[in-house]
């Protein structure tokens, strides 16, 4: 997964700039540090080559946020940033994927707190926010599943037929979530064997 979560709302100047939201931010904090040592705004420009009008749009944009400057600071900051992605891939674990609360409670809790400020918080962005989520949940149960398979000693299964099950399997049925293909195999093999014979005892 990506560390980067984009803005909500973006100037004509940040659609079309080059520097990823992490590196931005790296930047602007040199920029405030040559600044507190002195530093006019084209010096510091100058020192980071970065075009001075860039850096006097990414100062206006904070200003203009409707939040305390020590909150926008930090959020604008590279660990801020970090613990920003941290905050919302755990929101969205433990809403979308352990409980069920919907994307769109996800989006109305960036409201409320506040943090659209900092995200996006329109159903779009966030649905991509999730999705890169499970993809992510997919490839480390595909990854620890092939580690701890060689580790995993052999044994026996025991299989239970019950009413739902009719010969045709899903891939959400227990058959398919088995990780031995072999005993998956072998056992659609004798239910059909039990199906086809008259007596269906087995």
């Amino acid at each position: 997964m990506g560390t980067i979560i984009p803005y909500q709302q973006r100037s004509k100047v940040e659609r079309h700039q080059r520097w990823a939201r992490l590196e931005r931010a790296d930047l602007f904090e040199q920029y405030r540090d040559l600044q507190a040592q002195g530093r006019s705004q084209r010096q510091a420009a100058k020192v980071l080559e970065v075009p001075r009008s860039t850096l006097q749009a990414w100062r206006t944009y904070q200003e203009r946020l409707d939040e305390c400057p020590a909150v926008v600071a930090f959020f604008h900051s590279v660990s801020g940033l970090a613990f920003l992605h941290r905050l919302i891939l755990g929101i969205h674990l433990v809403c979308t994927e352990v409980g069920a609360c919907g994307i769109r409670l996800v989006c109305l809790l960036l409201q409320l707190t506040g943090l659209n400020r900092f995200v996006g918080a329109s159903y779009g962005t966030q649905q991509q926010v999730n999705c890169r989520v499970e993809e992510a949940i997919v490839a480390y149960r595909q990854e620890e599943s092939a580690r701890l398979g060689h580790e995993m000693p052999a044994k026996a299964i025991t299989l239970t037929q019950d009413e739902t099950f009719t010969g045709q399997t899903s891939p959400k049925h227990p058959l398919h979530q088995c990780g031995n293909k072999l005993t998956v195999f072998r056992t659609v093999c004798l239910y059909a064997v039990c199906m086809s014979s008259k007596s269906h005892n087995c």
